[in-house]
Parts: structure tokens; C-alpha cells; sequence
């Protein structure tokens, strides 16, 4: 009797999901629902300085690129690229400071620069097809880091290929189902390995961002 009851379960949970599959690869369904499809996206933003990086700059970064590439998949999830331009800059009253073992007197100007270069594993919570399309995403992979403190003419350089990790949450927007060009909004939240002088232990920031969204198949 035991058994009978487990084969009927069997055949009930193989039917469903049949049923299921047929549905979702329905001719009749969307292109972006049946095929891997594309999708790029160019956004500006605000970064805003957090843990190790606030001790080096503690300003408002106001000058923030993101470049991204996806390839979407019919389960509702991508893979995609990362990359962009981040630049931070803050400027110190003159002051004496001690620099190879001879005091000088300068204005400090602290700049940070970094181009990462990751791959990103998107879920979104609509099919692919729809026209507002919230997500969540997880990113890894690396950033080059310009670290460079001028005293006047005299700087203190760093730079190199750090590792780092950008969990983000974002939101597209098309007006209207199957549309191809919308709108993106973006939270991340990045880490990058780096820790030199002034700038203890990583540089953690936060980028609110916006721009715009292409998809195609």
C-alpha cells in the first residue's frame, strides 16, 4: 500500500512538473522566456565612503561610472560583466607634514581611482520579458586600484590588482513588456582588498546609481 501511494506521488510530481516545463517553453510565449537573450546597461552614480576607506577620504564621491553586460537565461537568471570608472577626491587645508625625513609644508590631496573588472550572478524576481524587473545580485572578481596622496608636487603612490566582492540590489524598468530600451536603478555595496597607508584594511563603499538599460535577442 506504501508503495502504491509513492508511485502515485511519483506520478503526480512528474506530471506537475511536465506541466510546468510545457508551460514555460510554450511557443506561444515570449522570445526572452524561450531563448538566452541579452541585455546591457550604462549607469552614473554616488559613492558614498565606508569603513577602512573613510580613515583616506570621508567625502561624497560624485564621480562613478558602471558598465554591465548580462546574458539572461529563461530560469530568470544572468551572468553577467562588470566593469566601470570610480574616482574619489578630497583636499586638506596646508598643514606640515614629515615626508622623507623632512617637513615641508603642502596642501594634502587624496585621490583614489579604481576600474573593476568582475563577473556578476543576477536573480530577477519577473520573467524575462516583463516590464519592471527588480533583482538581486552577487558580483566577484577584482578591481585596479590607483592610490596616490599628493603633498604639493611631492606623491605617495600605490596602485595594483586587487580582489573584490559587490553584492547589489537594482530594479529595470522598460514601460512596457518586451520593450528594449528602460531605465536601471542600482544599490551596491563594494569591497576591495586594499590596505596601504592611510587606507586600513579594505576600501568598502556604497554606489546609489541610475541610467539606462538595453535588452535584445
Amino acid at each position: 500500500m506504501k508503495r502504491l501511494i509513492v508511485l502515485i506521488a511519483l506520478f503526480g510530481l512528474t506530471t506537475s512538473a511536465w506541466a510546468q516545463y510545457k508551460n514555460e517553453y510554450n511557443p506561444e510565449s515570449s522570445i526572452y522566456d524561450r531563448y538566452v537573450t541579452f541585455n546591457i546597461s550604462a549607469r552614473y552614480g554616488v559613492s558614498f565612503p565606508m569603513g577602512g576607506q573613510q580613515s583616506y577620504v570621508d567625502k561624497v564621491s560624485p564621480t562613478n561610472l558602471a558598465l554591465d553586460a548580462e546574458w539572461l537565461f529563461p530560469k530568470r537568471f544572468s551572468i553577467g560583466l562588470k566593469t566601470g570608472y570610480q574616482y574619489t577626491k578630497q583636499r586638506l587645508p596646508r598643514q606640515v607634514y614629515q615626508y622623507d625625513d623632512q617637513s615641508i609644508s603642502a596642501v594634502q590631496t587624496r585621490t583614489l581611482s579604481m576600474i573593476p573588472a568582475m563577473i556578476s550572478l543576477s536573480y530577477y524576481f519577473s520573467d524575462n520579458a516583463a516590464a519592471i524587473r527588480p533583482y538581486v545580485q552577487m558580483a566577484g572578481g577584482g578591481a585596479f586600484v590607483d592610490y596616490t596622496n599628493y603633498f604639493g608636487p611631492l606623491a605617495d603612490q600605490k596602485s595594483g590588482f586587487k580582489g573584490a566582492l559587490a553584492p547589489a540590489i537594482g530594479l529595470k524598468y522598460y514601460g512596457r513588456r518586451e520593450q528594449g530600451l528602460g531605465a536601471e536603478i542600482q544599490a551596491q555595496y563594494q569591497n576591495v582588498f586594499f590596505n596601504y597607508d592611510l587606507l586600513k584594511n579594505s576600501a568598502p563603499s556604497l554606489m546609489l546609481s541610475a541610467g539606462i538599460v538595453y535588452r535584445w535577442y
